[in-house]
Protein backbone atom coordinates (compact mmCIF):
# COMPACT_ATOMS: atom_id res chain seq x y z
CA UNK A 1 0.00 0.00 0.00
CA UNK A 2 1.21 3.51 -0.94
CA UNK A 3 1.98 5.90 1.83
CA UNK A 4 -0.76 8.51 2.57
CA UNK A 5 1.51 11.40 1.56
CA UNK A 6 2.08 9.91 -1.91
CA UNK A 7 -1.64 9.35 -2.49
CA UNK A 8 -2.35 12.95 -1.48
CA UNK A 9 0.14 14.29 -4.07
CA UNK A 10 -1.44 12.20 -6.82
CA UNK A 11 -4.98 13.48 -6.05
CA UNK A 12 -4.02 17.18 -5.86
CA UNK A 13 -4.47 18.96 -9.30
CA UNK A 14 -1.53 20.97 -10.60
CA UNK A 15 -1.75 24.73 -10.08
CA UNK A 16 -3.34 26.72 -12.99
CA UNK A 17 -0.99 29.14 -14.80
CA UNK A 18 -2.52 32.48 -15.97
CA UNK A 19 -1.42 35.05 -18.57
CA UNK A 20 1.53 37.20 -17.76
CA UNK A 21 1.36 40.98 -18.17
CA UNK A 22 3.62 40.81 -21.24
CA UNK A 23 1.35 38.25 -22.93
CA UNK A 24 -1.70 40.41 -22.22
CA UNK A 25 -0.01 43.46 -23.75
CA UNK A 26 1.00 41.50 -26.85
CA UNK A 27 -2.57 40.28 -27.39
CA UNK A 28 -3.97 43.78 -26.93
CA UNK A 29 -1.43 45.19 -29.38
CA UNK A 30 -2.41 42.61 -32.00
CA UNK A 31 -6.11 43.43 -31.53
CA UNK A 32 -5.42 47.18 -31.88
CA UNK A 33 -3.37 46.67 -35.06
CA UNK A 34 -6.00 44.44 -36.70
CA UNK A 35 -8.79 46.86 -35.75
CA UNK A 36 -6.81 49.80 -37.15
CA UNK A 37 -6.18 48.02 -40.44
CA UNK A 38 -9.87 47.16 -40.73
CA UNK A 39 -10.97 50.73 -40.00
CA UNK A 40 -8.50 52.24 -42.47
CA UNK A 41 -9.53 49.77 -45.15
CA UNK A 42 -13.21 50.50 -44.54
CA UNK A 43 -12.56 54.25 -44.66
CA UNK A 44 -10.64 53.93 -47.94
CA UNK A 45 -13.40 51.81 -49.43
CA UNK A 46 -16.09 54.28 -48.36
CA UNK A 47 -14.11 57.21 -49.78
CA UNK A 48 -13.65 55.41 -53.09
CA UNK A 49 -17.32 54.50 -53.24
CA UNK A 50 -18.49 58.07 -52.53
CA UNK A 51 -15.99 59.53 -55.02
CA UNK A 52 -17.24 57.16 -57.74
CA UNK A 53 -20.84 58.06 -56.90
CA UNK A 54 -19.98 61.77 -57.19
CA UNK A 55 -18.41 61.22 -60.61
CA UNK A 56 -21.56 59.42 -61.77
CA UNK A 57 -23.63 62.36 -60.51
CA UNK A 58 -21.56 64.67 -62.72
CA UNK A 59 -22.05 62.30 -65.68
CA UNK A 60 -25.78 62.16 -64.98
CA UNK A 61 -26.06 65.97 -64.99
CA UNK A 62 -24.37 65.99 -68.42
CA UNK A 63 -26.81 63.35 -69.62
CA UNK A 64 -29.69 65.43 -68.27
CA UNK A 65 -28.43 68.44 -70.23
CA UNK A 66 -28.33 66.28 -73.33
CA UNK A 67 -31.96 65.28 -72.79
CA UNK A 68 -33.02 68.90 -72.22
CA UNK A 69 -31.10 70.06 -75.28
CA UNK A 70 -32.90 67.55 -77.49
CA UNK A 71 -36.28 68.74 -76.29
CA UNK A 72 -37.99 71.91 -77.48
CA UNK A 73 -39.16 73.13 -74.09
CA UNK A 74 -39.12 76.79 -73.24
CA UNK A 75 -36.44 78.06 -70.93
CA UNK A 76 -37.60 78.78 -67.40
CA UNK A 77 -39.00 82.31 -66.85
CA UNK A 78 -38.45 83.22 -70.54
CA UNK A 79 -40.26 82.78 -73.84
CA UNK A 80 -37.13 81.45 -75.51
CA UNK A 81 -37.45 78.07 -77.17
CA UNK A 82 -35.01 75.69 -78.93
CA UNK A 83 -32.14 76.74 -76.67
CA UNK A 84 -29.20 74.48 -76.07
CA UNK A 85 -28.53 73.12 -72.58
CA UNK A 86 -25.16 72.41 -71.11
CA UNK A 87 -22.80 72.34 -68.18
CA UNK A 88 -19.93 74.69 -67.42
CA UNK A 89 -16.87 73.71 -65.40
CA UNK A 90 -14.15 75.70 -63.70
CA UNK A 91 -11.64 74.30 -61.19
CA UNK A 92 -13.25 74.24 -57.75
CA UNK A 93 -16.08 72.76 -55.71
CA UNK A 94 -19.02 73.57 -57.98
CA UNK A 95 -20.24 73.68 -61.58
CA UNK A 96 -23.41 74.91 -63.27
CA UNK A 97 -26.06 73.53 -65.59
CA UNK A 98 -27.43 76.26 -67.84
CA UNK A 99 -29.62 77.16 -70.81
CA UNK A 100 -27.62 78.74 -73.64
CA UNK A 101 -29.87 81.72 -74.50
CA UNK A 102 -27.25 84.41 -75.19
CA UNK A 103 -27.07 85.97 -77.70
CA UNK A 104 -30.73 85.71 -78.76
CA UNK A 105 -30.20 87.00 -82.31
CA UNK A 106 -29.86 84.19 -84.88
CA UNK A 107 -26.51 84.10 -86.61
CA UNK A 108 -24.44 85.29 -83.64
CA UNK A 109 -22.93 81.89 -82.88
CA UNK A 110 -19.17 81.71 -82.39
CA UNK A 111 -17.80 78.50 -83.83
CA UNK A 112 -18.48 76.11 -86.71
CA UNK A 113 -21.15 73.80 -85.39
CA UNK A 114 -22.79 76.36 -83.15
CA UNK A 115 -22.98 79.01 -85.88
CA UNK A 116 -24.54 76.45 -88.19
CA UNK A 117 -27.38 76.04 -85.73
CA UNK A 118 -28.00 79.69 -84.94
CA UNK A 119 -28.06 81.22 -88.42
CA UNK A 120 -31.65 80.14 -89.03
CA UNK A 121 -34.77 82.29 -88.78
CA UNK A 122 -38.38 81.67 -87.85
CA UNK A 123 -39.53 78.75 -85.65
CA UNK A 124 -36.23 76.94 -86.20
CA UNK A 125 -34.03 79.82 -85.02
CA UNK A 126 -31.85 78.91 -82.08
CA UNK A 127 -30.24 81.27 -79.60
CA UNK A 128 -26.86 80.91 -77.92
CA UNK A 129 -23.21 80.53 -78.84
CA UNK A 130 -22.40 77.12 -77.30
CA UNK A 131 -20.49 78.60 -74.37
CA UNK A 132 -21.44 79.87 -70.94
CA UNK A 133 -21.87 83.64 -70.62
CA UNK A 134 -22.06 84.60 -66.96
CA UNK A 135 -24.95 86.93 -66.21
CA UNK A 136 -26.52 86.32 -69.64
CA UNK A 137 -27.36 82.62 -69.83
CA UNK A 138 -30.01 81.12 -67.56
CA UNK A 139 -28.62 78.94 -64.76
CA UNK A 140 -30.79 75.86 -64.29
CA UNK A 141 -28.91 74.43 -61.32
CA UNK A 142 -25.66 74.91 -59.44
CA UNK A 143 -24.04 71.69 -58.29
CA UNK A 144 -21.81 71.89 -55.19
CA UNK A 145 -19.59 69.07 -54.01
CA UNK A 146 -19.40 68.06 -50.36
CA UNK A 147 -16.76 66.07 -48.44
CA UNK A 148 -14.07 68.30 -49.93
CA UNK A 149 -14.37 66.88 -53.46
CA UNK A 150 -13.31 69.23 -56.25
CA UNK A 151 -13.07 69.54 -60.00
CA UNK A 152 -9.30 69.39 -59.94
CA UNK A 153 -8.75 69.88 -63.69
CA UNK A 154 -10.26 69.32 -67.12
CA UNK A 155 -8.77 68.65 -70.53
CA UNK A 156 -9.75 68.26 -74.16
CA UNK A 157 -8.24 67.74 -77.59
CA UNK A 158 -8.79 69.90 -80.66
CA UNK A 159 -9.32 68.50 -84.14
CA UNK A 160 -5.70 69.41 -84.88
CA UNK A 161 -4.49 67.11 -82.10
CA UNK A 162 -3.60 69.89 -79.65
CA UNK A 163 -4.20 69.05 -75.98
CA UNK A 164 -5.76 71.78 -73.86
CA UNK A 165 -5.96 71.56 -70.06
CA UNK A 166 -6.78 73.78 -67.14
CA UNK A 167 -3.28 72.86 -65.93
CA UNK A 168 -0.52 71.85 -68.30
CA UNK A 169 -1.01 70.52 -71.81
CA UNK A 170 -0.16 72.29 -75.08
CA UNK A 171 -2.59 75.10 -74.26
CA UNK A 172 -4.32 76.41 -71.14
CA UNK A 173 -8.09 76.72 -70.79
CA UNK A 174 -9.80 78.35 -67.82
CA UNK A 175 -13.32 77.01 -68.38
CA UNK A 176 -15.09 74.18 -70.18
CA UNK A 177 -18.58 74.26 -71.72
CA UNK A 178 -20.40 71.15 -72.92
CA UNK A 179 -23.62 72.02 -74.76
CA UNK A 180 -26.31 69.95 -76.48
CA UNK A 181 -28.56 71.50 -79.10
CA UNK A 182 -31.38 69.84 -81.04
CA UNK A 183 -31.72 68.09 -83.40
CA UNK A 184 -28.22 66.58 -83.00
CA UNK A 185 -27.24 64.22 -80.19
CA UNK A 186 -23.65 65.39 -80.61
CA UNK A 187 -22.05 67.71 -78.09
CA UNK A 188 -20.42 71.08 -78.58
CA UNK A 189 -17.33 71.10 -76.36
CA UNK A 190 -15.79 74.55 -76.01
CA UNK A 191 -12.64 75.39 -74.05
CA UNK A 192 -12.50 78.95 -72.76
CA UNK A 193 -9.14 80.64 -73.27
CA UNK A 194 -7.82 84.05 -72.46
CA UNK A 195 -9.10 86.19 -75.31
CA UNK A 196 -10.91 83.45 -77.17
CA UNK A 197 -12.34 79.94 -77.38
CA UNK A 198 -11.28 76.63 -78.86
CA UNK A 199 -13.54 73.86 -80.15
CA UNK A 200 -12.66 70.42 -78.78
CA UNK A 201 -13.53 66.90 -79.90
CA UNK A 202 -13.62 65.40 -76.39
CA UNK A 203 -13.41 66.32 -72.73
CA UNK A 204 -12.11 64.86 -69.47
CA UNK A 205 -13.31 66.25 -66.14
CA UNK A 206 -11.36 65.01 -63.11
CA UNK A 207 -13.11 64.80 -59.72
CA UNK A 208 -10.61 64.58 -56.85
CA UNK A 209 -10.94 63.59 -53.19
CA UNK A 210 -10.16 66.07 -50.43
CA UNK A 211 -6.77 64.52 -49.63
CA UNK A 212 -5.77 64.44 -53.29
CA UNK A 213 -5.09 60.69 -53.13
CA UNK A 214 -7.87 59.53 -55.46
CA UNK A 215 -9.72 60.82 -58.50
CA UNK A 216 -12.26 59.79 -61.12
CA UNK A 217 -12.56 61.00 -64.71
CA UNK A 218 -15.82 61.88 -66.44
CA UNK A 219 -15.39 61.37 -70.19
CA UNK A 220 -17.43 63.14 -72.86
CA UNK A 221 -17.00 62.53 -76.59
CA UNK A 222 -17.99 64.63 -79.57
CA UNK A 223 -20.72 62.14 -80.49
CA UNK A 224 -22.37 62.60 -77.10
CA UNK A 225 -21.09 59.56 -75.21
CA UNK A 226 -20.67 60.10 -71.46
CA UNK A 227 -18.79 57.67 -69.21
CA UNK A 228 -16.86 57.45 -65.93
CA UNK A 229 -13.30 56.09 -65.73
CA UNK A 230 -11.26 55.13 -62.68
CA UNK A 231 -8.18 57.10 -63.77
CA UNK A 232 -8.09 58.61 -67.27
CA UNK A 233 -10.41 58.34 -70.25
CA UNK A 234 -9.56 55.66 -72.82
Amino acid sequence: MEPARTRHKLLTPPPQRGFTLVEMLVVLAIIVIITGIALVGQSTFNRSLILTDTAYTVALSIRESQSLGLSSRKVQSTLIQNAGYGVYFTPGQSYVQYADIYPTKPGDGLLGKCAGHTNLTGPESRPGNCKYDSGQDTIIKTYRFDRGFTVSRFCGESEGGVDYCSSGGDGVITGLSIVFLRPNTESSIIGIRSGGEVELIDAEIFIQSADGQASRAVCVSKVGQVAVASSTCP
